[in-house]
């Protein structure tokens, strides 16, 4: 296994390996970020109470300009900038508590606070050099400049390499000019800094080539036309807008990262951003169980509360559940960030497609537990449902998301197959690698793989992990040899190795942050842990040995004809009524 692979909890699990020290202990914020979050919490619970008008902002599909004056004042605006550049500081762990807080308030005002920090200036933030880091960020720490993040366009959404923008170098080489469209830009409207990104052709041994490159750009700039605010189904009093550039001056010394790091950046932004939008989703999801509680506890049908019938309590159950283990990946994932040593791009990826999909089905189950109510503009679980909505798209739809953590987790593996393959045509030469590849693949076979540091009273659920882990690598194993490089074209079996890996990573989180509850409160009284650790695992057990079996049987040649006839007649072509 790499070094870059041995850095990373769920790409060790690919080599049917389990990094416990990566997992364990479950973390907690330092006393002092505790105490500096909750001072924030308590002014935003202030600031939401006078100032924060969701129904009205969605019906009229904007929020008033004061509010980010209002949230600048709070500190709202820089919460990870360091304090020496005017900023409260925090690491990713408060970071996410704070936009956890503010999602549970209004879905579109957490939405507009992120788009400026989790993606809009982090490019500056972890790829800018002193310099820049001087120049801009105090001023976006205090709101003077607000920030958006323009990738995607017309013609580009998750392929980022893809995009059209062009950036040209000036004769006196002291500017780039950048032409090019940016769809769907959150805070687009009111943003005066813009991480841009536009491809620059660079010469590499002796052949001219397009690399993508980001830039900061500062309004006013000529140039830059903004169009119209977009009507959206949810977050509708979030600002988003269509931006043109036609020949906008940029300074070289505005380049992010280097020429020709732009999808370097780009990826990095978005698998750190991606913890911020995981997070809010967790707020939104405890908003709407609160809810839903509230209603199963006071609705009475047929001489019942309705959260006595079974159906409605599970339902309850599983928003509980799911929620908590969510919550769990989310703050695992951001105390990995934290460490600053670790790879996590596959644990962001897989928490933000986790506490996604968690939130929708919550407020989809919130707004029925409501029943008519639910779906009436009285109240607020329509908006709700409607805000959620968005966020299996946001910063990477979950689809691509989950192509990413197949692709990037069976890579090591992928090359160390490849490698022993190689080592196989010179016998002599390849003694070495052939006898430690066959080391640790007979280890794997026959010892399998332990987890240690869980509590005793969770070894059945631990041993359920430790013996797919090892089931999960022979059959990444088996993929790679079966389909070679084309494993990028087999999208079927890419959804199913993901979502056994994300089911591993939400396992290793609730183990672990489990341990730490009965270890603090002594295990008498982790009674609802230990029941939604029963339940999930119950439920994820299922879903793994299912997605297991179905790596070789399957329904995937007739679902791929279903969708080919689809295309092909453009419609569905059946008529009950006629046939």
């Amino acid at each position: 296994m790499s070094e870059e692979n041995s850095s990373s909890f769920m790409k060790s699990l690919f080599f049917g390996e389990i990094r416990e020290d990566l997992i364990f202990p479950y973390p907690k914020a330092s006393a002092e970020v505790g105490d500096t979050v909750r001072m924030v919490l308590d002014s935003i619970d202030k600031f939401a109470k006078e100032h924060v008008k969701s129904s009205e902002w969605d019906e009229k599909g904007q929020m008033p300009r004061e509010i980010i004056s209002y949230m600048s004042e709070l500190g709202m605006m820089g919460i990870a900038v360091p304090e020496d550049l005017g900023g409260l500081g925090l690491p990713q762990i408060g970071y996410a508590r704070i936009m956890q807080e503010m999602a549970g308030i209004d879905g579109a005002l957490a939405v507009t606070l992120g788009a400026h920090q989790s993606i809009g200036y982090k490019a500056m933030l972890l790829f800018g050099n002193d310099e820049q880091k001087k120049r801009f960020l105090p001023r976006l720490a205090s709101g003077q400049l607000i920030a958006c993040y323009c990738l995607t366009e017309p013609g580009s959404g998750s392929d980022a390499a893809s995009i059209k923008t062009k950036a040209v170098l000036s004769p006196d080489g002291k500017h780039y000019l950048i032409s090019g469209n940016k769809l769907w830009i959150t805070n687009g409207g009111i943003a005066n800094f813009m991480t841009v990104f536009a491809k620059v052709e660079v010469v590499e041994n002796g052949e001219k080539k397009e690399k993508v490159t980001a830039f900061a750009l500062e309004l006013p700039a000529e140039g830059v036309s903004v169009g119209p605010a977009e009507h959206k189904l949810g977050i509708r009093s979030s600002w988003t807008n269509a931006i043109h550039y036609d020949n906008v001056k940029v300074p070289v010394e505005n380049i992010i990262g280097g020429v020709g790091a732009g999808f370097k950046v780009a990826m990095g932004v978005l698998n750190h951003g991606r913890m911020g939008l995981a997070a809010g989703c967790v707020g939104g999801a405890k908003k709407a169980i609160e809810a839903s509680v509230l209603h199963a506890n006071e609705r009475v049908q047929f001489k019942k509360k309705i959260g006595e019938f079974g159906m409605v309590q599970e339902k309850i159950g599983r928003m509980m559940m799911n929620c908590y283990v969510a919550e769990s990946m989310v703050y695992m994932t951001t105390a990995l960030v934290d460490r600053k040593t670790v790879d996590y791009s596959l644990e962001s990826a897989a928490a933000k497609i986790f506490a996604t999909e968690m939130l929708w089905e919550t407020v989809d189950e919130n707004l029925q537990i409501w029943g008519g109510n639910g779906f009436m503009k009285e109240y607020p679980y329509e908006r709700w449902l409607r805000d959620a909505r968005i966020n299996r798209i946001f910063e990477g739809t979950n689809e691509i998301l989950r192509a990413f953590v197949a692709l990037s987790g069976m890579q090591g593996p992928g090359q160390e197959l490849a490698g022993l393959a190689e080592a196989i045509k010179y016998p002599l030469k390849g003694l070495g690698p052939v006898s430690d590849f066959a080391i640790r693949r007979v280890k794997r076979n026959l010892m399998g793989v332990t987890i240690t540091k869980a509590h005793p009273a969770l070894k059945k659920f631990a041993a359920i992990l430790e013996e797919y882990t090892t089931e999960f690598a022979t059959q990444v194993d088996v993929l790679i040899q079966r389909h070679g490089k084309n494993i990028f074209l087999r999208q079927f079996a890419q959804k199913r190795i993901a979502d056994i890996a994300i089911d591993f990573y939400a396992m290793a989180c609730l183990l672990s942050r489990v341990t730490r509850a009965i270890e603090e409160k002594g295990l008498e009284k982790c009674e609802l842990e230990l029941a939604m650790t029963e339940a999930f695992f119950h439920r994820s057990n299922r879903r793994v040995r299912n997605n297991i079996k179905s790596i070789d049987k399957n329904d995937d040649d007739s679902m791929k004809l279903i969708a080919a006839k689809a295309y092909e007649l453009g419609k569905y072509p059946f008529e009950a009524f006629a046939d």
